[in-house]
């Protein structure tokens, strides 16, 4: 028996018929139309090349920005230790001897401050020196010390200079003089170096000037031959 040929609208109600069995194969089985579905998108989608993470001991950490307050802390620290070498360079370790401080006195014939530095302590003479307007009274010469608390060779002469010098208080007036503490007579008489010993005459002339000496016999002659040069 020859078979009848399907009309149209019989075609079109088979393939509904078709399409919604396949939904409901789906919808009991969806694990399957899942790996359908990734199937046909892998089949379509090109490959791409992923680069591997690198291990995690080659990964280096990213630093961390500074936060306001330790910022403040940092700060703080630096400008402290600015301070503290500032102070050490400022000095300080030199102490006065009241010996020598007692010998400056009676030396001057005036009161004194001691200057305490890191090189050397300067017994300085609180009067000012002599002066045409302010001589001496009593007309003796004035050998004036002029140094300061960071002369080291200042320091190698203290333990001999007031005491050497105690020794010529019948002919003359010795006195310590700070360069930092008293500018004027520094510049007056145009010192440039410490220590520089300058004989003055009576209304505050100069003399002579010479500069340190290694012992106390050596410091001693440079006295006398600058009293000889007052004399003369």
């Amino acid at each position: 028996m020859a078979k009848r040929k399907r009309t149209r609208s019989e075609r079109r109600r088979e393939a509904r018929a078709a399409g919604l069995s396949a939904s409901t194969d789906a919808a009991a089985n969806p694990s399957t139309s899942t790996k359908q579905s990734a199937a046909v998108t892998s089949s379509r989608t090109p490959s791409i090349g992923v680069r591997p993470l690198p291990e995690a001991s080659a990964i280096q950490p990213q630093a961390q920005p500074v936060a306001g307050h330790d910022r403040w802390v940092i700060g703080g620290a630096a400008v402290l230790g600015l301070l503290a070498v500032l102070l050490t360079s400022a000095g300080g370790g030199q102490v006065a001897d009241a010996a020598t401080e007692q010998l400056a006195r009676q030396n001057s014939v005036t009161d004194i401050t001691a200057h305490s530095g890191r090189q050397s302590v300067v017994y300085h003479s609180d009067a000012a020196v002599p002066t045409a307007n302010t001589p001496r009274p009593d007309g003796q010469p004035t050998l004036v010390c002029f140094s300061g608390t960071w002369c080291h060779i200042c320091e190698r002469m203290a333990p001999f200079a007031h005491e050497t010098a105690s020794e010529y208080t019948d002919q003359l007036v010795f006195v310590e003089k700070s360069v930092d503490e008293d500018r004027e007579p520094s510049g007056r008489y145009g010192v440039r170096s410490t220590p520089t010993f300058i004989m003055l005459g009576a209304v505050g002339t100069e003399v002579t000037r010479f500069h340190g000496a290694g012992d106390a016999a050596s410091f001693a002659a440079a006295i006398e031959q600058a009293l000889t040069a007052v004399e003369s």
